[in-house]
């Protein structure tokens, strides 16, 4: 409507400073590169100042090139509506998941996207025979009158980050709080409190998936202009000081939305300061360091269309995709799509651990303390078992070998080793986990302690194990235990015999050097003698190759 006034405008003054402006944005805006690039360089022609105007025309010139060589070379994408159940003629966006995928969270406004007083709340639906059940309110105490939405889930679906403006208790108009799940029901929200939040504008928060590091989006100052992409890290002395991510993500413009897919290396978010195709495009970007990131890359035509694209999340596969758009043939407003990213666009796959911990004896669930270490030495992740059903959920990288740690007072530590290379399934991995209480006789086996073949030399990558062991000793000083080692049915048993007890012996000196009494430590080699699986397969021996401790005294 305002494109035959301005150009009326441009008959009456063919230099208007303003006029000429205004009609490239218009075309812009309309789709007409040829047209907006043609205002877009009179503009330039009377205009010889490098002031805010030129400079946002010089980028939109940059993006008609951009936009061009795009639309010439789409890239094979059909996005798919999610259907009548999530989406309607209301406005559907900000999809988010559990790593179980078993979920979907979105943010619904009622009304048009014009109106002045929006009402935005958090709905979800459940996935019931691969289909999407209706949405639903998910109702107080994390939707208010207020506005929320823009969210996280952590990975094991027990915690909500999510943005609400105006809410009672926050510090600025737009804050990041955090609600936890237990028995099914929703806690009153959390302010996250300084230094994630502040008098200025925080929010769309996306959280790790080993929920270590909290990114969102903020226009604090220190950043580069408009706003910008921040990440602060959760240690045992609470959410350090966030961090820009620097110059190679953040720009003069907006930055927004960030999403970091569950192999904590991949990043993807909205700009409209990086070369595109319009108003917001979506980037990825990976992750070089802890402190650098490569080159964004624009996810391209048709992803990227010449309107607002935002809100895209990636699954566990690394392959499908999430999104909200206007510019399709949807049910109205905001819709929710999916589709399938073209390999370069691809994050790395993600699998997942399901657990349930239970009595050994009583067979009731427990809840309990839940680490889980990648071998390679990355940072730990830590959850733990909900106490009505005693199930935890855990991300695997499918190329990383992890130890995972279960502990509650009172009991025997459990320990189990997850070699993901080796275990060839897309399937997420269930168990059972049986904790002992700390009784005589009693014994765990220590699966993450690792020799060479042959040798009785403690590997580096037993460390973590024998750490954890270490703690669970001093914690229970009462207790004396016998580290026993065991060697499968291959080779003479007389070697086995003595390489099993070499290696209890080296057990036990690495705990007498870290400060474990001597008195409280003795060691034995079983040799072939105690297998716990016949010798019969590979799989068997290599579990019968085993040390572990049992209780002695109490």
């Amino acid at each position: 409507d305002a494109l035959p006034i301005y150009l009326k405008l441009i008959t009456l003054n063919p230099d208007h400073f303003y006029g000429l402006y205004e009609l490239g944005n218009i075309y812009f805006e309309l789709g007409e590169l040829d047209s907006s690039e043609y205002y877009y360089q009179r503009f330039l022609g009377v205009n010889k100042s490098n002031d805010k105007y030129a400079q946002n025309i010089r980028l939109n010139i940059s993006n008609i090139q951009f936009s061009r060589d795009a639309i010439s070379n789409p890239i094979d994408v059909t996005p798919v509506n999610l259907g009548v159940n999530i989406n309607s003629n209301d406005q559907e966006y900000s999809p988010a998941f559990a790593i179980d995928e078993k979920t979907i969270y979105i943010t619904k406004r009622m009304g048009d996207l014009s109106d002045t007083r929006p009402n935005e709340d958090l709905y979800f639906a459940t996935l019931n025979n691969k289909r999407w059940g209706k949405v639903k309110n998910i109702g107080s105490p994390i939707n208010t009158i207020e506005n929320e939405g823009a969210f996280s889930v952590s990975s094991d679906g027990n915690y909500i980050f999510f943005t609400s403006c105006s809410r009672s208790g926050g510090k600025g108009q737009c804050d990041i709080w955090i609600t936890s799940q237990k028995n099914n029901r929703w806690s009153e929200p959390q302010n996250l409190q300084s230094p994630i939040n502040t008098k200025y504008w925080e929010s769309q928060p996306s959280i790790t998936s080993d929920g270590r590091k909290l990114y969102f989006t903020s226009d604090r100052p220190g950043g580069y202009g408009g706003t910008d992409i921040w990440v602060s890290e959760f240690s045992n002395r609470g959410w350090s000081e966030p961090k820009n991510l620097g110059p190679t993500v953040n720009t003069t413009k907006d930055e927004q939305f960030p999403f970091i897919h569950a192999d904590n290396n991949t990043l993807y978010f909205s700009s409209n300061g990086h070369p595109g195709m319009g108003k917001s495009d979506l980037y990825l970007v990976r992750k070089i360091d802890e402190n650098s990131w490569e080159s964004p890359i624009n996810l391209g035509y048709p992803i990227n269309t010449q309107g607002q694209d935002w809100n895209l999340v990636v699954a566990r596969n690394g392959k499908t995709a999430y999104f909200s758009s206007d510019q399709l043939n949807g049910l109205g407003g905001l819709d929710i799509y999916t589709f399938e990213l073209p390999i370069k666009l691809q994050a790395e796959k993600v699998n997942y651990l399901r657990g349930y911990v239970r009595d050994a004896i009583t067979k009731l669930p427990l809840s309990a303390n839940v680490e889980l270490t990648p071998i390679t030495g990355e940072s730990s992740t830590i959850t733990y078992a909900n106490p009505d059903k005693g199930m935890f959920l855990v991300p695997l990288k499918t190329n990383m070998e992890y130890a995972l740690t279960i502990d509650k007072n009172g009991y025997l530590f459990y320990s189990e080793n997850f070699n993901m290379p080796n275990i060839q399934t897309d399937e997420p991995i269930e168990i059972f986990i049986d904790l002992e209480k700390i009784e005589l006789g009693n014994t765990v086996v220590l699966n993450n302690i690792f020799f060479d073949t042959d040798k009785f030399e403690l590997k580096e990558k037993s460390k973590q194990e024998l750490e954890k062991l270490i703690v669970f000793l001093k914690e229970n000083k009462n207790i004396k235990i016998e580290i026993s080692g065991h060697t499968d049915n291959i080779g003479d048993s007389v070697h086995n015999m003595k390489l099993s007890k070499n290696r209890a012996k080296s057990v036990c000196e690495y705990l007498m050097d870290n400060q474990i009494e001597e008195k409280r430590l003795t060691f034995k080699g079983y040799g072939d003698t105690r297998p716990i699986v016949e010798n019969t397969t590979k799989e068997n021996r290599a579990k019968n190759r085993r040390t572990e401790f049992k209780v002695i005294e109490t």
